[in-house]
């Protein structure tokens, strides 16, 4: 009875709302953790900064594996949004919902998996995903960004939050002068919905939010650098504790 008196637009709504679950769960796998452990037997969140996003893994992990745990961490953003790309295109099935809602819920996951007790990364690369599957030019300026301020500066941080910075101008000047196109290098400059607007905020919130500590040892100093000498990663992994210590020994 219930099936039938279902109309087209409820079941849209809910098979929408069961995609942005499956976002918020694939979002989750904490790609860092189980590749770490698969390929090298170690936790990443052991070593180093802790942290369960792909910058720790480079560190820990060595440049192979870490963009593995990369490529997974920007693979977890854009896959639901590219299933229903797919699907659209074949005329199966149009979401009711904005693409940037899927892609917000991927990042939560990601930041704050449900299988690693609601902790997780800063979701730089996840959000990467999402951005290069709604805006590709907000995603091409983000990489752009990213690796220059990485080159000039060896700050991972810095680097990041001026590529969110570069991803959030780009979405705004194409809210304003974009315009919708069908073809594929009218897709790159394609106007951004309001609800992409908006949703994209909320990767950036997060991902300012969650460097607030390296904007910290930014501030101090003692901010880890990829143009230092290198390390052994014991070595790393007691600075880092002895940061952490001192942060948690200041915030109570």
């Amino acid at each position: 009875m219930f099936l039938e008196s279902t109309t087209p637009m409820t079941w849209n709504i809910i098979i929408s709302v069961l995609l942005m679950i499956l976002a918020y769960i694939c979002g989750s796998f904490p790609s860092g953790v189980v590749i770490g452990k698969a390929m090298t037997g170690t936790d990443i969140r052991q070593f180093g900064s802790k942290n369960t996003g792909s910058t720790n893994a480079i560190r820990v992990l060595g440049k192979k594996v870490g963009f593995l745990v990369f490529f997974c961490d920007v693979l977890k953003g854009a896959i639901v949004i590219i299933i229903l790309q797919i699907l659209s295109k074949c005329d199966v099935f149009h979401s009711v919902l904005d693409y940037g809602f899927y892609g917000m819920m991927a990042v939560i996951g990601h930041s704050y998996s449900i299988f690693l007790g609601f902790k997780g990364g800063k979701a730089v690369a996840t959000s990467l995903g999402v951005v290069l599957c709604i805006c590709p030019l907000a995603g091409i300026l983000c990489l752009i960004t990213f690796l220059i301020v990485l080159k000039s500066t060896g700050y991972v941080s810095l680097a990041s939050t001026f590529a969110t910075l570069a991803v959030l101008l780009t979405y705004l000047v194409l809210f304003f002068v974009g315009y919708y196109g069908s073809s594929f290098i009218e897709y790159f400059i394609n106007k951004p919905s309001l609800a992409n607007l908006l949703t994209i905020l909320v990767p950036g919130v997060i991902i300012i939010y969650k460097h607030i500590p390296n904007y910290k040892r930014l501030a101090n100093g003692t901010e880890n650098s990829f143009k230092k000498k290198k390390v052994d990663p014991i070595e790393a992994t007691v600075e880092d504790d002895t940061e952490n210590n001192n942060e948690n020994a200041a915030e109570n």
